[in-house]
């Protein structure tokens, strides 16, 4: 069998959630949902995506507390950020988690495109390697974008 690429979709809003993760079922990934801060812990944990998609504003914690989470569990992953109040201070926070990418809802299905393929380009502001050669990072093509 194929290696398939996958995706945590962090997201309390269900519907969202659900046709996020349809999307990335069409695009070749296996992709789950945690419906909050502590169940996207568990998640990663059990299933060690290789992205996650993470809401900034969950119901028992913030997404960044949640990545925090993870990456003290010695989860490496990338991780694009999600939210409908974008303000200063979650733009500076984002940048010392290494989340180069955030999509403000509402977003179209080719902005998420869009920003994935663009951060599957960059390189690691962690370990400063090709995204290609590190954590999540897959080229467009493999990453079933292209």
């Amino acid at each position: 069998m194929a290696h398939r690429n996958k995706v945590l979709i962090v997201e309390d809003e269900e519907i969202l959630a659900e046709n996020l993760q349809e999307f990335f079922h069409r695009s070749g990934w296996d992709a789950r949902i945690a419906a909050s801060g502590q169940s996207g812990v568990i998640a990663a944990d059990e299933f060690r995506p290789q992205l996650i998609l993470l809401d900034y504003h969950l119901p028992d914690m913030t997404g960044f507390q949640a990545l925090d989470a993870i990456r003290a569990a010695q989860h490496g992953c990338g991780c694009v950020l999600m939210t409908g109040h974008p303000s200063d201070m979650i733009l500076a926070d984002a940048k010392p988690r290494a989340i180069g990418r955030i999509l403000c809802k509402p977003f179209s299905f080719g902005e998420l495109q869009s920003q994935l393929m663009a951060t599957a380009g960059e390189t690691c502001s962690k370990c400063l390697k090709p995204n290609l050669d590190c954590g999540w990072g897959n080229s467009p093509i493999v990453m079933g974008l292209a």
